[in-house]
């Protein structure tokens, strides 16, 4: 083996043990994240709690937003400053990072999801 096919082959390990890292939380935080990155919630809707409604005019608020960070590099659940119920998440994107918050119902669905930018 190369050098160089070595060193392909070492990166796209590391890039899948990456992906495979993520605990159930930072993947659905991630899936929302990218749902609503792409300005569409239908890959995440059967994750949502019934009965709450979010508008298509929000989603494109919160769209624009994050769009304008550029790419998204990672989402890490953490606890610092993590309010009871909830689970916070760090959320890296090319210019700035962001603090996402997510609280499940007894059934695992969401029931409230927002983010600010981390300060």
């Amino acid at each position: 083996m190369t050098i160089a096919r070595g060193l392909l082959v070492a990166g796209a390990l590391a890039a899948l043990a990456d992906c495979t890292l993520q605990n159930r939380n930072e993947r659905e935080a991630d899936r929302i994240t990218r749902a609503v990155i792409g300005n569409d919630l239908r890959p995440v809707q059967d994750d949502i709690a019934k009965g709450i409604t979010i508008t298509r005019v929000k989603v494109a608020q919160w769209s624009d937003e994050l769009n304008a960070q550029g790419k998204l590099l990672s989402v890490k659940e953490t606890t610092a400053g993590c309010d009871p119920g909830w689970h916070c998440f760090d959320v890296k994107f090319a210019k700035h990072d962001y603090v996402e918050r997510m609280r499940f119902d007894e059934n695992g669905k969401v029931v409230d999801w927002d983010f600010h930018m981390a300060r």
